[in-house]
């Protein structure tokens, strides 16, 4: 959207200057474009008054701006052109009256909005700013010079560096309709979500922004508390339309309902609140008014059902029972006072997902007062009840009344025998009803279901007051013609106390009848019973346990750790150690799962680091075999790792004389018998000079030996260095 500035919005004051009483209502939109350049469709609905609106007020565009919510500051605006423009109908065309006519015009574009562009936490909002409303309004002061802002509020399309797609609700067209003084008037003002986010609705006091008569088209302003209309004297929003029964919204259908009390034009805005997952993200403001006449009276029609054998007419708290060898067919009385009055009757099976029965006629028009119709309610075979639960029908009896028809239901509760349908059989692979079961251990069964007509059966199970999933019980549910089977399987939990009773119930429905099954069901009985556990035992590889390790003396520490059950149930191992983490220590051990038994190897190859300067250090281990079990029941072995420095030791007696001519006797200077390294004190070097202190050989790895065959006999001295101590000497070389 392009940026605005003020020197360049102020020029269209001049296109619009026509005032006129000419807004009935409408609302912004704002719609996502998936998959294109142009994301998002901006808009307006607005509903405009054909007979005393001012055709120059019709703009050929609108003009919408866009504000940041935290702050108020313009963003951009959009100019919208109409696209549509069309005639509201009445939901009865046959009851228009020539005092109320209605456009309903669309103004719409699309646009680019860059979603970095959008991205501040609290949001935006866009408005639409013009003058005037219908100048014969009721309900509010000043009427010919009150202005109408629509509101809509959105939310940034970035959020958490991902794009936050969103679009307003939609709404379907208005109805033109008008209400009668004193009688019930029902108004769908809902809406959808096409992200599915929740709707939420109010009654405000509609906004008059700031256009006025003298200046009917201006530039929106950002607010955070745009002018609102004026109420006369003994109107609020709790009585907005006046009379037995106030204007009401429905917060959560957004159905409006009212009696109103007497004649006028009354105007009513209605905030409609999007919520995301319990948040709320956007809002709108719906704008509209409700002409209330004096109709001329009118009755409803009334619907009458007088069961055979009874001498008097059905009430609603009655079963009728309709035995096989009964008639389908029962007669039904709709009678209306009205002359010259189409009447229509429809019905449903309110428990039912098919009716199942039909009706004739389906209609009438009455020729004199109070004339009345004879219908029939005929019942097919599928309208069968089961388990003595009655099937309720509602008919609806509906005439030609305006500006809404006039209604009468009845409802009939019937009970009716199966006639022709044979039962399906379930049963089961045990042999009894109940089943002892043990927690921990499996139990396994199948289940059967068989109809002799052949038909198709579906078979489920349910659990009384618990659900199967969330004990861990597996069932699923599983469909054949004829002949119909499935696997139950449970490991009881450790929930399952012993004493405990759980009861399933597998259901078979014969599924002739789509909407209507029939089901048999056979409970199974799970009596829970004391879970026997013997502990696990562990151990190790070790001949006891304690592993005493000099540092350097080999490839490190290893042994296995070995857990067991008696009871075949499954087991884990673990290690701890006593204050520290064998990770941390580089200790290498697993923890493993299995049944019965399970092994897992223990190995370690310490360095002086450990020792932490001590010449000797000890570590406990403890090896932990777990029975997984419902009585958890634990064995713990304790391993003592005892580390050691190898000790000072003392340097060897070196020779003194050394004869290196090839005779392989005496031909080297032997270093072999060097003291191993200590964590403290460890080899650095060894040099060698001659008699003259001049360096003839140098080493920092740890010798073997040294054999001058390239130097000239005489005396030389040596000179072998440790971290913490030396060692000096002195040797003839014979040639």
């Amino acid at each position: 959207m392009k940026k605005w500035f003020i020197c360049l919005v102020v020029m269209l004051f001049a296109i619009y200057q026509v005032h006129a009483t000419h807004i009935v209502g409408g609302q912004l939109f704002i719609t996502e474009n998936p998959n294109s350049a142009f994301n998002y469709n901006i808009g307006l609905t607005m509903y405009f008054d054909a007979l005393n609106g001012n055709p120059g007020a019709e703009d050929p565009t609108v003009n919408i701006y866009v504000f940041r919510k935290r702050d108020n500051t313009a963003i951009g605006w959009l100019e919208a052109p109409k696209i549509e423009r069309k005639m509201v109908s009445y939901a009865n065309p046959t009851c228009g009256i020539s005092t109320l006519q209605t456009y309903m015009i669309t103004y719409s574009a699309t646009v680019r909005l860059i979603t970095t562009d959008f991205d501040d936490p609290q949001g935006y909002y866009m408005v639409w700013d013009r003058c005037c409303r219908n100048g014969t309004i009721t309900n509010i002061k000043a009427p010919g010079d009150a202005g109408s802002l629509f509101y809509l509020e959105f939310p940034p399309l970035i959020k958490n560096n991902a794009n936050f797609k969103n679009s307003s609700p939609v709404f379907p067209a208005l109805k033109g309709d008008y209400a009668c003084v004193n009688n019930p008037f029902f108004f769908d003002f809902g809406g959808t979500d096409a992200d599915g986010d929740s709707l939420s609705y109010k009654l405000i006091t509609p906004m008059q922004g700031f256009s006025d008569k003298t200046n009917p088209s201006i530039p929106g302003r950002g607010s955070s508390n745009y002018p609102r209309l004026q109420w006369i004297d003994g109107i609020s929003e709790a009585n907005i339309i006046p009379g037995p029964q106030p204007l009401k919204v429905n917060s959560k259908t957004g159905m409006l309902s009212v009696t109103p009390g007497s004649v006028g034009l009354y105007v009513f805005a209605v905030q409609v609140d999007e919520y995301r997952k319990g948040v709320k993200i956007g809002s709108l403001t719906r704008d509209f008014q409700l002409k209330v006449v004096d109709c001329p009276k009118s009755d409803p029609p009334k619907l009458l059902f007088k069961p055979k054998g009874k001498n008097t007419y059905y009430t609603e708290n009655e079963i009728i029972t309709i035995k096989k060898d009964d008639p389908n067919c029962f007669e039904v009385i709709v009678t209306d006072p009205t002359i010259n009055q189409l009447v229509k009757v429809n019905g449903r099976a309110v428990n039912n997902t098919k009716n199942y029965f039909s009706l004739l006629p389906a209609q009438f028009t009455t020729t004199i007062s109070n004339d009345t119709l004879k219908f029939e309610v005929c019942l097919e075979e599928c309208f069968v009840t089961y388990d003595n639960r009655p099937i309720k029908i509602e008919l609806i009896a509906e005439d030609e009344s305006c500006p809404i028809p006039l209604t009468d239901t009845l409802n009939i509760y019937i009970r009716r025998e199966n006639s022709t349908n044979n039962a399906p059989a379930v049963s089961t692979s045990l042999g009894s009803d109940y089943v002892h079961v043990t927690a921990g251990t499996p139990v396994k069964f199948i289940v059967y279901g068989k109809d002799p007509d052949k038909d198709n059966l579906t078979l489920s199970g349910s659990g009384r007051n618990f659900n199967m999933t969330d004990m861990g019980m597996t069932f699923a549910t599983a469909s054949a013609p004829a002949n119909v089977q499935q696997n139950f399987t449970w490991t009881p939990p450790c929930n399952a106390k012993k004493g405990d009773t759980l009861t399933v119930d597998f259901k078979v429905e014969d599924m002739r009848c789509e909407g209507n099954p029939m089901p048999v069901s056979k409970p199974v009985y799970f009596i829970v019973d004391q879970s026997p556990n013997n502990p696990p035992v562990v151990s190790t590889s070790l001949p006891m346990p304690e592993v005493t390790y000099v540092l350097g003396s080999g490839n490190g520490i290893t042994f296995d750790v070995l857990g067991a059950d008696p009871d075949t149930n499954s087991i884990s191992l673990s290690a701890a150690g006593h204050g520290f983490s064998l990770s941390d220590a580089g200790m290498i051990f697993e923890n493993k799962s299995g049944v019965k038994t399970v092994t897992s190897p223990y190995s370690w190859n310490p360095d002086c680091s450990m020792m932490e300067g001590e010449a000797e250090k000890e570590f406990l281990i403890d090896f932990i075999s777990l029975d997984k079990s419902c009585a958890a029941a634990s064995d713990t072995t304790t391993v003592k790792v005892i580390l050691k420095d190898n000790g000072e030791q003392p340097f060897p007696e070196f020779p003194n004389v050394i004869t290196p001519n090839g005779d392989g006797k005496n031909d080297c200077f032997v270093f072999s018998e060097l003291p191993q390294d200590q964590c403290d004190d460890r080899f650095k070097d060894m040099t060698i000079f001659n008699r003259w202190g001049k360096q003839i050989y140098y080493s920092k790895i740890r010798p073997n030996d040294w054999c001058p065959d390239n130097i000239s006999g005489g005396y030389y001295y040596f000179v072998v260095q440790y971290t913490k101590r030396s060692y000096k000497g002195g040797l003839t070389v014979l040639k």
